[in-house]
């Protein structure tokens, strides 16, 4: 009798998303949290690792910092939608549209996957839908958004794609 071989339920398909900006702040009320932060009429999140979830999903990756991603608007379309309020606050965006690459991996396995090669603690209890993290994935700098408990975005420096996409199809044989 051979042993049963478990194949992984587990989906890895490129990101496609319109744009990408980088926004950060360093006027201390805003980096401490102590004053709220609003773009385009939304109000981003203040605490490292939360998201605001939504056509345009921002990503708090740093006191100060946001990652705002849009599967819907362009870059010119979300660079009017937020300019407006970047003088308020004490902004700075960063269109990093073309820089950012990355993957969606979903399906049952996803989190025990992920965990083999990265630092986080990925258990629904630590990393639940609704939170980011920067962290190291096979050694590249990755910021890891968990879209829902069996599905998440890895989002990397575009140069580290062909190494990612390597590393990833080797792990898969």
């Amino acid at each position: 009798m051979t042993p049963e071989v478990r194949r992984a339920q587990l989906d890895v398909t490129p990101l496609v998303l319109r744009a990408i900006f980088r926004v950060k702040t360093w006027l201390p009320e805003y980096v401490r949290g102590d004053s709220p932060v609003a773009l385009g009429g939304r109000e981003l999140p203040s605490v490292v690792g939360t998201v605001l979830p939504g056509s345009e999903r921002v990503l708090c990756t740093g006191p100060g910092e946001w990652l705002i991603l849009s599967r819907t608007r362009d870059a010119s379309e979300l660079q009017s939608l937020i300019g407006a309020d970047l003088g308020r606050f004490g902004l700075a965006a960063i269109n990093l549209t073309d820089g950012l690459s990355g993957f969606e991996v979903a399906g049952s396995d996803a989190r025990e996957w992920l965990a083999k090669s990265c630092g986080l603690d990925l258990h629904p209890r630590a990393f639940p839908a609704g939170h980011c993290a920067r962290t190291r994935f096979a050694q590249v700098p990755v910021v890891v958004d968990c879209l829902d408990v069996h599905r998440f975005g890895l989002h990397w420096a575009r140069s580290y794609s062909q190494y990612l996409q390597d590393w990833i199809g080797d792990q898969a044989a």
